[in-house]
């Protein structure tokens, strides 16, 4: 799962149709149907997992500064350098975040068959929405 939302992709099937622009995903799968914000607050832990990498990439940075010019620590360099991060990785991140979010809560929650039924119901709908499109 983790893999599949390394890549964008849907965490319970792979489909390729989950995130639809870099700022925008949607609120079901069109593959498999899946349900992306199982229950209120789904947008909280994928910013969490967003802002702990952004922190991290900070951390990373001002370590790598530190090392490289101890022991005088140029204040310019390193505020551009930090404030690069901390304004690119949010955004690198925003949509790899939402994926690995939902791939970690169907890790620690496997969907219920209730909905399972829902995601495999709302599938069939749009299969058949997809055929009468097609066909008119």
């Amino acid at each position: 799962m983790v893999w599949r939302a390394v890549r964008l992709r849907c965490p319970r099937c792979g489909g390729r149709a989950w995130i639809e622009r870099w700022f925008h995903r949607l609120a079901r799968c069109r593959t498999c149907g899946y349900k992306v914000e199982r229950q209120s607050g789904f947008e909280l832990g994928a910013i969490t997992m967003n802002i702990s990498v952004t922190f991290g990439a900070l951390a990373l940075t001002l370590a790598v500064a530190i090392v490289a010019t101890y022991p005088d620590l140029p204040p310019v360099p390193t505020l551009v350098a930090t404030l690069t991060v901390a304004l690119v990785v949010p955004i690198a991140m925003f949509p790899v975040s939402q994926t690995l979010w939902a791939a970690f809560d169907l890790a620690v929650h496997p969907l219920e068959p209730e909905e399972i039924a829902d995601a495999a119901a709302h599938e069939t709908l749009d299969a058949s929405d997809s055929s009468g499109a097609s066909g008119a």
